[in-house]
């Protein structure tokens, strides 16, 4: 089934100054984060950002928080979902970090609450401090039928669907 961008809602979690401190290679999940936030802002997809314990984590980076998005949450709980938060759409796109905590606990939780929504984990876009830990992650997050694992520009191309078109060209702009 590929991604409809009617039915979407992009998650960006806890991606927080002190966090991204201790992540491998920020700058590549970064930037395919902001990709898929651009992306979304062009095809009016809601975005939601987490932010795990910002008194102590500190806040979202800034390249991420100026750019658009429907809400801010906070929480303490790894998952957004047991702060009682719903997404929007059938189609969920999460991304951010830790693989293994936030992201996974908040695509486990989903499944439960909903099981109608498709779930789908962009790889490239979320991180661990630990590739053990990220490669756990995605492997047990594969197994579920109703979460996929995709990539940046998967996710972007089939919001897309079409060359031909205004979007086109400024999306294209996106993924040089």
């Amino acid at each position: 089934m590929l991604i409809e961008k009617d039915k979407s809602s992009l998650v960006i979690i806890d991606v927080q100054e002190k966090l991204v401190s201790v992540m491998p290679k920020p700058h590549t999940f970064i930037d395919n984060i902001i990709k898929l936030q651009r992306a979304a802002n062009i095809f009016k997809i809601p975005v939601t950002i987490s932010e795990q314990y910002p008194k102590g984590l500190g806040k979202t980076i800034e390249e991420i928080r100026t750019h658009k998005h429907k809400a801010i949450i906070e929480k303490t709980n790894f998952s957004i979902i047991r702060e009682g938060f719903f997404f929007e759409g059938q189609h969920v796109i999460i991304c951010g970090i830790e693989s293994h905590v936030c992201v996974l606990q908040t695509a486990l939780d989903l499944i439960e609450t909903d099981k109608k929504k498709r779930i789908y984990i962009v790889q490239d876009a979320i991180s661990s401090r630990y590739e053990k830990d990220y490669i756990s992650a995605l492997s047990r997050m594969d197994k579920y039928s109703n979460i996929e694992i995709v990539s940046c520009e998967m996710v972007i191309f089939e919001w897309l669907r079409k060359s031909r078109t205004e979007e086109f060209k400024t999306i294209s702009q996106l993924i040089k």
